[in-house]
């Protein structure tokens, strides 16, 4: 499980970060939104290093509208393709990267992948007893 927080808080972070970097530039409101998900992120991480099995499947989920988000986002394709521009659009872009794509990435991953190995053992045990 622990895997699984860890990715969490680094989206957290990310997001923290760049809410702040943001804070100002854009309407008051996104940076409200942006920090209520990091206090989301920041439970869910707790509740999922406790072991709660649906908080594990509510990040997968969260991961997934993550990336949805972000991808239909017009600001967010839009400050994309402004990467390199200056040094602090870079690292927003960064931040944006690694808090939206990279961390739920590797979390819907690893949740697939257990759930793949953990079938396959059902399936052997299953298996043996027939």
């Amino acid at each position: 499980m622990r895997i699984y927080s860890i990715l969490l808080l680094g989206s957290a972070i990310c997001l923290s970060i760049g809410g702040y970097l943001l804070l100002g530039v854009v309407p008051s409101i996104l940076t409200a939104m942006t920090y209520v998900v990091v206090i989301v992120l920041l439970a869910l991480s707790y509740l999922v290093e406790k072991g709660i099995a649906w908080a594990l499947n509510l990040g997968f989920i969260l991961g997934i509208l993550a990336i949805l988000s972000s991808s239909l986002s017009q600001a967010h394709m839009q400050a994309l393709s402004q990467f390199g521009s200056s040094p602090r659009i870079t690292i927003l872009d960064a931040l944006m990267v690694m808090g939206f794509y990279v961390f739920p990435v590797v979390y819907i991953v690893f949740w697939v992948r257990g759930r793949a190995s953990r079938k396959s053992r059902d399936l052997m045990n299953q298996a043996k007893k027939d």
